[in-house]
């Protein structure tokens, strides 16, 4: 939902004024000046604290920037608008700073048209790289009482640049946020490091996997027709990645589609193949590893291992994990079931709330259903802008994955 703020600046068009006369004539070789009427729209909650406008003419290739649209005067032209903003952002009672942008394009400025309407929307700049979809529910079996494996990821170029995925880990939590626990050991505190049982990395040697402006990349978990055992499932043939467990032990089996490139599993908590949490109640990141970072190197430095008090209050020694700084994640989302979330695994830095798949835990609920981003606007150059608040209850919606 949207506020209209108008604000009116200077309604009178004003000309210039060919030296010597107190009118133009016919024979004025002067581009006319006109005074610009202003329509903002800006989300609930948000007042603009501070703002940068790019007018572009697109004839001319002249570019005027300004902080301050009162008494904003344009020459007559086509323009292309582009403009960011910091904003103070109230939610549930909680001031925030967010970062806004508004596009416009094709801006006609003339005697009979000078005005401009900003749809601004939330901007996160340092967020190139985000989850467009996650699927993890599975879609119904045979039997319409369990679920297949056929979960993804689509990770999304949010900008206008090429973005090189290479060395980026799909990460899922340690943490259950449908379970209410108190971490004690410092490191493991969601407020200081993001605490993951998985992480498995892309291959690439740091330009071998572009995703251009505006396009994404799919990671599945097994990159087959799952149409073939159940017509309502999904065919993962066009995935770009997939993440394999060799198991050789035991009767759990993955499958390997040779043409599919493997991510590099650096690590999991399973003994046999890694299924994203069906129950929808884990949370997920992107995580861009520093550059030079390996897996033995990871692994030595970041190990997880920490403490803390159950329901019943006993301190108890958690399973093996390793940390993750906050600061390396590109992009995090909680997940949950609503009437069963109890914490958040990622820190509100990260993510200020969870996405909820329904209202009630079960598998009619959860099946066949996938978490979509919403679309936020559009880019300069024209590509799709989702929104990135790092509040997943705004961001996404749920829809059906067929």
């Amino acid at each position: 939902m949207y506020l209209n703020k108008v604000f009116f600046r200077n309604l009178l068009v004003c000309s210039v004024l060919a030296a010597g006369f107190s009118a133009c004539s016919e024979d004025d070789d002067v581009t006319p000046v006109y005074s610009v009427t202003f329509t903002d729209k800006v989300p609930d909650g948000c007042t603009i604290e501070s703002q940068t406008i790019n007018f572009t003419e697109i004839n001319t290739g002249a570019v005027t920037t300004v902080t301050s649209t009162d008494n904003l005067q344009l020459t007559a032209g086509t323009y292309n608008v582009d403009a960011t903003a910091k904003a103070s952002y109230t939610d549930n009672g909680t001031l925030t700073e967010k970062s806004l942008r508004a596009v416009a394009q094709n801006v006609v400025i003339n005697e009979n048209t000078h005005s401009i309407s900003l749809d601004w929307y939330f901007f996160n700049p340092d967020n190139s790289l985000v989850f467009s979809e996650i699927y993890v529910s599975g879609s119904l079996n045979a039997t319409g009482k369990g679920a297949l494996y056929d979960s993804f990821f689509r990770i999304y170029n949010n900008t206008d640049e090429v973005i090189y995925a290479d060395g980026l880990a799909l990460c899922e939590s340690k943490f259950t946020n449908a379970t209410s626990i108190t971490v004690l050991t410092e490191a493991n505190k969601p407020e200081n490091n993001f605490t993951a049982q998985t992480i498995y990395v892309i291959p690439g040697n740091g330009t071998d996997v572009p995703i251009q402006p505006g396009q994404s990349i799919k990671i599945v978990d097994q990159a087959i027709d799952w149409t073939e055992q159940v017509s309502n499932a999904l065919d993962h043939r066009d995935a770009n990645f997939e993440w394999y467990d060799e198991v050789t032990t035991g009767s759990v089996r993955d499958t390997d589609n040779p043409d599919v490139p493997n991510l590099d599993k650096w690590f999991s908590y399973s003994a046999t193949i890694w299924l994203p949490n069906q129950q929808c109640n884990k949370s997920y990141a992107l995580v861009r590893m520093p550059e030079g970072m390996t897996a033995e190197k990871f692994l030595a430095e970041y190990n997880g291992d920490y403490t803390y008090l159950s329901s019943t209050g006993k301190e108890m020694n958690g399973n093996k994990a390793y940390i993750i700084p906050n600061s390396w994640i590109l992009d995090g989302v909680n997940l949950c079931v609503a009437q069963d979330f109890k914490m958040a695994s990622l820190a509100p830095s990260v993510d200020m709330s969870y996405a909820s798949i329904a209202v009630e835990n079960t598998i009619a609920n959860r099946a066949g259903k996938k978490f979509c981003r919403r679309q936020a606007g559009t880019s300069p150059a024209g590509n799709t802008i989702l929104m990135d608040t790092d509040d997943s209850a705004n961001d996404f919606e749920v829809v059906s994955a067929k």
